[in-house]
Order: structure tokens, then C-alpha cells, then sequence
């Protein structure tokens, strides 16, 4: 059922319920019945065509009709409206209708026009019912409806021509343009198609133009509902808008055109706020405006920082957000606080609703979303408000945003934050957390002047807060401990000292340090006059709270500094949500970041007007549930890194950050731009001890240089991974140890070019753990450079990889190991390539399957046996073993030398004259095999032959020594079939 049957139906139910009601002669429910019927038709008149128009005009004759005989039979009361409230109807309307003109004029879709229209016809209709509408205001507002009437259906006509042109039936444009006033972005039908990358990779062209700098970054001026999102995109909003077991919808274009009822009082369905025992102890009722207080109830009086008082509600942060931001509005008289308040009138300025419903744009989640609250206040038994609110009576802005914050965070029991934190949820401004009390953090002269410059330009939004502090100390300084202030004034005088102008959210309990009220020795008359600051009647007014502090004193005595940075100082701008899921990756990442999500920022050369700039960060996790400190902490935090490729060591980062439970992690980046091509950095986000999945939104600013935004390059698609184990017989260690062979050992066979492989391996964290692959295919004991194909580095903590570029086809060997043997524990091993042409089989340990004979012997100097090498011309005179096969063998032999360390050595097989005599010119490259292929090594696995297959008879073994050296040996066999051997000499 679309849009235009729904309210036909409500409209046809209203009559006849209304003609029911008068059938049974009760009047007053007869003529409520009619006028909803009215209200609708009048609605769908708007925008149907000519012919439905008239017939509805003819409905909604015969239901005034029918209206005004039932008023003729009984006496009403008489309805009590004022002239104000009608002015304020007609104000409503005609703002609404200078919004439908200012989207008409700009480059928006007919459904946000004639909806925006129809919400001006909706209140120009509401104003029409009123009785104590004068006459000459009846004919301008009936004008204002056929000016309406009449662009609708000029609106209407393109749509319908457009559609015939495209061969599809006459469309009705109630089906097309009337929507539900708050149609949620989140309906899976609106979902843009899936990217190929997981974040859109802006073109040249649209790099150019900042305003078309892919998705505009929702996190401030723009709607959610204005923007395309990816499936993953649209799950994580839709999670994310129920926050503390509350529906927070993202705020669309059309919530700002929404018509409010003046007639209805407006009761929020969620209830009352929750309120602590403190609170509840105090807590008489809760009232309306009209219920507390003098005077008719105002929206803004005068908008000042200077009359704004927190009461019991434990948000000092908040109150200083809020005077911080009045500040603002005063200073620069430009609208950043108020116009998140409506409904507002035609200048924007919000008003007051007399039903009582207020909307606010507040910003949580990744999106600014819409908080709907009534104006139910909570009043004390002293007749005075438990919330904030402003020392004017019936001044309502501060008690509403704080209500509204408030619902979203739970309710007046509100557990504190911090004002970063508030000031981001109120502005959308980039929240900026500095600590006085971080050896590492910036110098006090760089925080001062970027205190002042971001000050005198508007462009920063300042408060400080306090620490823990003993409570005789925060007694004698007039402080108050882990308290919240805003900083109102930024200045530093003629002779060099640094000031700023503080305003306590009690509105009371000033600074008694340097510069406070009691310093005459500092206030100087010449530095009153510089000031501008009258010191003996700031000692004789009513403590407000408001203090000046020098900047040593900030330092000594507050423990933060919370910067909110206008993003409109940056011209580039994009923004990206996304799941974390708990199960990807490991719980702590502190050894290995590949799974981490990852992001690739690339600044690309082609129009680089700068040698530098400025990128920014925010990244930003969704919050749902009130955070307690017995709740689940999640520590968030990024790393960045100058490369272009995937991250998997922590090591050398560009910019490391720090781990806090803050949900707005900046990170702040000064980059030198490289001149001959693009310049690349990897966003790597991390947590602190993963205990459960999150969502979250990232952000990215830049001042002067476009930027391209995608997910960091993935591992390869095809992965095979292996689960194994060192045991006792298997840990063998690194190859400094003669057991390196022992350890498990791969043959990874390619069949066509891998032009991407990635190999990783998960191990214990207390093992260090090391890879190679090797070209070979075959079980090694030794390693040399020329074998070696890569090698994952230095023994590393828990986790090492590989990765190989254009691996071609052939036989490798790889070995995990451990850098001591006996190490035994289970690890991972996964191999991931760009195509599954590639097989991974487990080699068997060496001589698996075949028949083992040991021969023990020795290099003996004083039998004349450790004569060395060829190079000294005895060669012949090593140890001699005859190996006897009775029938065709398959074979190899293997040298271990049993001392350390171990000598250069080499293992020659030979064939045997008649005589069982050998020739006396042999050596090693003579020999059938032998060997490193004739070359000595002195691994600690020791030498080996390679496989042989040989005939029945007699051969000769010649274990050898490349210096002369007396030592002892163990000489092995591995057969397929029984062998002999004896020794000879």
C-alpha cells in the first residue's frame, strides 16, 4: 500500500466514524471525525490532478457542511486562542514555505520539493481551522495555499511527461512524492549497490571539486538520508540508531520541514528520563513550561554563555559544552548551537511549540541523528528546575538540547563525559583530547599558540578539565576535582602574560590562584585597562562562576584540554562506517595487525599545488549503551603507516596511537608530499584486549590536497591453511641446531605463476617463530643463501609472515621454526596466493619409511685419518666405510659431526674398483654423490647426500673434514632395502 492510499483510507475511516457520531447525536466526537477528514483531503488537494482535486474540494464542502449544522445545534465553550498563537501558526507556515522555495531553487529531486511544499500546505491548513483567524489573515494564508497548489502541480507536469516519454504508465505523484514525513535512509531498497572497493575511490575529475569529494562527510552539515551507503554501510547505521533500548533515527532532509501541531499536547512515548536516588529524593513532579516559573515561556531570550546553571545532573562537561557554544553564537553572530533546535521560524531562529514536541539534530553514531523529546521538565520541591536551564525564567533551549542529549545518554542519571565528547555530539566539530600531564604530549608553547590562533580565528571550540584533586588543595585553589570548564576568552597581553577567561558550569565557585579575584598584586591598573576587566566589581558582584587563570596555572592545575576543531577549515573531506567483528582476528594484536581493519590513503601527484599539508583522522566508535566503569571497556586507537601495502608488524610506524576509551580517537598528521609520484599511508585501527565486535565510523580531513580513500589492499583471495604442532621429536629449533631438520616441514608445489603470495604463521606468543621457503621441494636441513627464496626476518613473538611476488612454477620447501628447540606448542600455517594453482603437502621426517643404519667414527690424528680436504693432497686417507647392497637400492647417506661448533664438512659416495680399491685421484667431484654438491658446509644438521638409486655391489664412503680436524661422527644410512657397511680405515 503506498502513501496516497494510506491517508484515503485514514481519510474515509475518519468520515465514518464522524457520520456514526452523528448518527448517535454526539456532536463534539462528530465534528472532530469530520475535520480529520478535512485536514487529509485538504492534504491529497495539494498535489492530485485538476479532476481528483475538484472532487476531493466537493468532499471536504459537504464535510464543513455537515460541521457547521452539528456547532448550530449545541453551545460550544468558547475556544480559548490567543492572537500570539495564531501569529506563531502563520510564522510556522511561512517559514516552512521559505524552505520549500530555498530547495526549489537549488538542485534537489522533486520528491524533497513538493514534499517540502506540502509541509508548508500542512500548516497553512492547520491555520485555516483556527476560528480566531482575523479575515485579512484568512485571505493571505488561502493565497499562500493557491501559490502552492499551483507550483505542485507545475512540478507535477515534467514528472509525468517524463514518464510517459520513457514508455511507462502516467505515474501518480502521490505514489511518487508523498512519503512518510520521517522515511528512514535505512530501507534496504535505497541501499546502494555494493562497491568494488569497500570505500569509493574518487576519479581525477571529482578531486578537483571538493563539494564532489566522494560521499560529503555526514558527520556535519549534511543529512544522512542525502547520501548513498553499501549494504555494510547501512547495517552498521541501522545497529547503531538503537542506542540505550531507543529508536535515534539518522536525521533526513525532510525532518527540518516537518510540521508541528500547536494543538495537541505532545507526550514523548518513551517516558520520563530516568533520574538518580539524588535526584528522585528532590523530584516533585514533572511540568510543562506553563507549570513553573513567570511569564509565557520563551525558546531564546538572549543567547549568552554567561546565564547558563547546572543543577543536580552530574554533566558539567555538557553545561560548559553548551556555554562554549553560546559563546560562539555571541561572539561571531552566526548560528551553531540554536539552529539544532525546531521548529524555527523563517529566519531559522527556533520557537516555541505550543503541543509541547521538540525535535533536536544531534550528532551520534557516524551520522547527525533526530531526538524527538516533549517538554516535560523535571521541577524540585523548592519550586526550582532539576535539569540545566538558564537564570531567565521560562528560557527553555538549554533545558530542551539537554533533555534531548540526555535521552540519548541514558537520562538525567547521566554518568558524566567528557566535553569533546559533548561538543562533537552537538556540533559535529572535530573533538581534540591534549593531556598537561603526558611527558610526550606537545610543548606548552605549541598548545598556546594554537590555543590563540584556532581562538581569534573562531575556529576551535575550547574547554579544560580537572583531575583528581586532594579536597583541602581543591579548597585553597577553588577548584572543583574532575570537573568540567568552559574557556570563554583566549588572550595574551602586551607584556607577555598568557590569560584565559573561564566560566564554571555551577555558576558559582571561582579560581583563587594567580589572577583571581584576590590577586591585587597582579592585577595591575594597566593590565585591568588591557584586559578590559574591572577588578573591584568583579570582587563585589554575585559569585557567577567566571574566572581569569594564566596559562601556568591551567597547566598545573587541569589535567586536559578538549579542542573542537570547525571542519570547515578542511576543504576535503570523506567519511566510511564499518563493522568489527570479535572473531576476526587476534583478541590482542600487539605481534600481528594483518587482520586488523585497514584503510589505504593515497594523495596523488598529478595536482599537487603544496610540498605539505594537513590530513586528519577521526575515527570514531558507536556507542549504544550507557558506559559505565563496570562496563566492558573498549580501548580504540589507530596506527598509521607510510606505505601502500598491507600492515602486518607493528613495528615503525609513522604515527603510533594511543589506546583510550574515549569514542573519538584524532589522529593529526603533518605530510611532507613526495614530488615524483603519490604519497600513501595505511590506517590501521586497533584495540586494546578485542573482547567484543564494534561499529564504527572513520573520517578523514584534508586542508589543501585531495585524497583517494579505499580499503587497504586485502591478502590474496585462495588461502589454504594448515593446523600443526612442534612436538618433542619435531621442535627442532633454528638452524644453529643440528635438530633444525626435525621441524615440520612443507613442499608447496606451483603450477602456474602466483603473482601474489602470502604466507603466514600463528604461533604461542611466548615462542619466537621464523619462516623461509626454500627452493627445493624436498626436507632440509641446511639453509644458504643461494636455497633461501624469502624468509620471514628475525625470530619474532607469535606471528611472522612471507610474501612473495610472482612465485614461479616448481617444487618449494617451508619451514616454521622456532628460535630454541624443545619449544612444543600448536601453530597455524596459511598460505594465501592470487589463484588456487598451487598444492601444500607435509613432508615426511626424514628417512620416514626407510631402513636406518649407523655407522659411529672419527677423524683421528694420531691414526692419520683427519687429513682434510683434497686441498692438502690426502684425501684418500679420511675415514673409509664400505656400503654393501645386495639388490637395487634407493638411498642416502647423512654426516653429523657430534662437537661444536661444528667443522666444515662433506660426505662422497664412490664406486669401488675389482679390488674394492679406490681411485687414487678421487674427491668430492668425482664422487657418484656426494654432499652440497661437492661443497664442505658446516651446518649443525650436518651433511647430506641426495637420493640415489643404485645397482647390487660395493661402494665407498668418504666422510671428510674441509680443515684437518679431529673430531667424531655419526655416519647414517637410509635405505629402502637392508644394507652393510663396515669400515675400512
Amino acid at each position: 500500500m503506498n502513501r496516497a492510499t494510506e491517508l484515503y483510507d485514514q481519510a474515509f475511516r475518519a468520515a465514518e466514524e464522524g457520520i456514526r457520531a452523528e448518527e448517535s447525536h454526539d456532536a463534539e466526537t462528530a465534528v472532530r471525525h469530520f475535520e480529520e477528514a478535512i485536514r487529509i483531503f485538504s492534504r491529497l488537494a495539494i498535489v492530485e490532478s485538476l479532476s481528483k482535486r475538484e472532487l476531493l474540494q466537493e468532499q471536504i464542502a459537504d464535510f464543513q457542511e455537515r460541521i457547521d449544522k452539528l456547532r448550530a445545534k449545541v453551545v460550544e465553550p468558547p475556544l480559548v486562542q490567543t492572537a500570539a498563537n495564531v501569529d506563531l501558526q502563520i510564522g510556522n507556515a511561512e517559514g516552512l514555505e521559505a524552505i520549500a522555495r530555498t530547495v526549489d531553487t537549488e538542485p534537489h529531486g522533486v520528491e524533497s520539493i513538493v514534499q517540502a511544499y506540502m509541509a508548508a500546505a500542512d500548516a497553512y491548513m492547520t491555520v485555516l481551522q483556527d476560528p480566531s483567524l482575523s479575515p485579512s489573515a484568512q485571505v493571505r494564508v488561502q493565497a499562500s495555499v493557491e501559490a502552492i497548489i499551483e507550483r505542485v502541480t507545475a512540478l507535477k507536469e515534467p514528472v509525468v511527461s517524463n514518464a510517459v516519454q520513457g514508455g511507462g504508465e502516467d505515474i501518480d505523484l502521490m505514489e511518487e512524492e508523498l512519503m512518510e514525513e520521517m522515511e528512514s535512509f535505512l530501507d534496504v531498497a535505497d541501499v546502494a549497490p555494493a562497491k568494488q572497493a569497500v570505500v569509493h575511490t574518487p576519479t581525477p575529475r571529482l578531486l578537483r571539486s571538493p563539494s564532489a569529494m566522494q560521499r560529503p562527510a555526514i558527520t556535519y552539515e549534511d543529512d544522512a538520508g542525502d547520501a548513498k551507503y553499501t549494504a555494510e554501510e547501512v547495517d552498521v547505521l541501522r545497529r547503531s540508531s538503537v542506542v540505550n533500548r531507543r529508536l535515534f533515527q539518522p536525521w533526513i532532509a525532510s525532518d527540518a520541514y516537518e510540521v508541528f501541531s500547536p494543538h495537541e499536547q505532545y507526550i514523548d512515548p518513551d517516558g520520563f528520563l530516568s533520574m538518580s536516588p539524588k535526584q528522585m529524593d528532590k523530584l516533585d513532579k514533572w511540568v510543562r513550561p506553563t507549570g513553573y516559573g513567570t511569564g509565557q515561556p520563551v525558546m531564546i531570550a538572549a543567547i549568552s554563555p554567561y546565564v547558563i546553571v547546572q543543577d543536580v545532573v552530574t554533566d558539567c562537561s555538557f553545561v560548559a559544552s553548551l556555554c562554549i557554544t553560546a559563546a560562539f553564537e555571541q561572539r561571531f553572530q552566526k548560528k551553531l548551537i540554536t539552529k539544532i533546535i525546531y521548529p524555527q521560524d523563517a529566519h531559522g531562529d527556533p520557537i516555541i511549540n505550543p503541543g509541547g514536541r521538540y525535535n533536536v539534530k544531534l550528532w551520534a553514531n557516524g551520522v547527525p541523528r533526530k531526538v524527538v523529546v516533549d517538554d516535560c521538565l523535571p521541577l524540585g520541591y523548592n519550586g526550582t528546575l532539576l535539569c540545566s536551564c538558564t537564570t531567565t525564567s521560562n528560557e527553555l533551549w538549554v533545558s530542551i538540547i539537554e533533555k534531548a542529549y540526555l535521552k540519548v545518554n541514558g537520562g538525567y542519571d547521566f554518568p558524566g563525559s567528557n566535553s569533546g565528547i559533548d561538543l562533537f555530539a552537538l556540533t559535529g566539530w572535530i573533538p581534540e583530547s591534549l593531556s598537561f600531564v603526558e611527558a610526550s604530549g606537545p610543548t606548552s608553547d605549541v598548545i598556546w599558540q594554537r590555543l590563540i590562533s584556532a581562538y581569534n580565528f573562531g575556529d576551535c571550540l575550547i574547554t579544560i578539565a580537572t583531575g583528581e584533586i586532594p579536597p583541602d588543595i581543591a579548597r585553597r585553589v577553588g577548584l572543583v576535582p574532575s570537573h568540567a570548564y568552559a574557556v570563554l576568552n583566549v588572550l595574551e597581553t602586551s607584556c607577555g602574560v598568557r590569560l584565559l577567561r573561564v566560566k564554571n558550569p555551577w555558576n558559582r565557585k571561582r579560581w583563587k590562584g594567580p589572577y583571581s579575584l584576590d590577586d591585587t598584586q597582579h592585577w595591575t591598573p594597566a593590565l585591568q585597562d588591557e584586559v578590559g576587566f574591572d577588578l573591584d566589581a568583579a570582587r563585589h558582584a554575585k559569585d557567577d562562576g567566571l574566572f581569569w587563570i594564566d596559562f601556568d596555572s591551567v597547566q598545573v592545575h587541569f589535567n586536559a584540554l578538549f579542542l573542537n576543531w570547525n571542519p570547515e577549515l578542511f576543504q576535503y573531506r570523506y567519511t566510511v562506517h564499518k563493522h568489527w567483528p570479535v572473531e576476526m582476528g587476534p583478541a590482542n594484536d600487539t605481534y600481528n595487525l594483518g587482520y586488523n581493519p585497514q584503510f589505504l590513503l593515497t594523495i596523488p601527484n598529478a595536482q599537487r599545488r603544496t610540498k605539505s599539508c594537513s590530513i586528519w583522522i577521526l575515527l570514531s566508535r558507536h556507542v549504544t549503551a550507557v558506559e559505565t566503569p563496570e562496563a566492558v571497556q573498549q580501548f580504540l586507537t589507530l596506527h598509521v603507516y607510510q606505505q601502500a601495502t598491507r600492515v602486518y608488524y607493528p613495528n615503525f610506524a609513522f604515527a603510533r596511537g594511543t589506546y583510550s576509551n574515549n569514542p573519538h580517537c584524532l589522529t593529526c598528521l603533518d605530510v611532507d608530499l613526495r614530488p615524483d609520484g603519490p604519497t600513501s599511508f595505511v590506517l590501521v585501527a586497533s584495540q586494546y584486549e578485542k573482547l567484543v565486535s564494534l561499529d564504527y565510523t572513520i573520517s578523514v580531513f584534508s586542508t589543501d590536497e585531495p585524497f583517494e580513500f579505499t580499503s587497504a589492499p586485502a591478502p590474496p583471495l585462495h588461502s589454504h591453511a594448515l593446523r600443526d604442532q612442534w612436538t618433542g621429536t619435531t621442535a627442532g629449533g633454528c638452524p644453529k641446531y643440528g635438530s633444525f631438520l626435525h621441524n615440520p616441514q612443507y613442499q608447496v608445489v606451483v603450477t602456474d605463476t602466483l603473482t601474489d603470495v602470502v604466507i603466514t604463521l600463528e604461533a604461542p606468543v611466548q615462542y619466537p617463530i621464523n619462516l623461509r621457503l626454500v627452493r627445493d621441494g624436498q626436507r632440509v636441513g641446511a639453509v644458504s643463501k643461494k636455497t633461501l627464496l624469502a624468509q620471514s626476518g628475525e625470530y619474532r613473538p607469535g606471528f611472522c609472515y612471507i610474501e612473495v611476488k610472482d612465485l614461479s612454477p616448481g617444487e618449494y620447501t617451508l619451514v616454521p621454526s622456532t628460535f630454541e628447540p624443545h619449544c612444543i606448542g600448536a601453530f597455524v600455517l596459511t598460505i594465501a596466493a592470487s589463484s588456487p594453482q598451487f598444492h601444500v603437502y607435509t613432508l615426511p621426517p626424514e628417512g620416514h619409511g626407510l631402513i636406518e643404519t649407523l655407522a659411529v667414527g672419527k677423524w683421528n690424528m694420531a691414526a692419520g685419518t683427519a687429513v682434510g680436504c683434497s686441498n692438502f693432497g690426502r684425501y684418500p686417507l679420511n675415514p673409509q666405510y664400505f656400503v654393501q647392497l645386495s639388490a637395487t637400492t634407493r638411498l642416502f647417506l647423512r654426516l653429523r659431526p657430534t662437537r661444536s661448533p661444528v667443522p666444515s664438512i662433506n660426505l662422497a659416495l664412490y664406486m669401488c674398483g675389482p679390488n674394492g680399491q679406490l681411485d687414487p685421484s678421487a674427491n668430492p667431484t668425482t664422487a657418484i654423490g656426494t654432499s652440497g654438491n661437492g661443497c664442505y658446509t658446516n651446518s649443525a644438521s650436518g651433511a647430506r647426500t641426495p637420493l640415489l638409486t643404485l645397482a647390487p655391489g660395493t661402494y665407498v664412503a668418504i666422510p671428510s673434514t674441509f680443515e684437518p680436524i679431529q673430531a667424531d661422527f655419526d655416519l647414517v644410512i637410509y635405505s629402502d632395502s637392508p644394507v652393510t657397511i663396515s669400515r675400512v680405515r
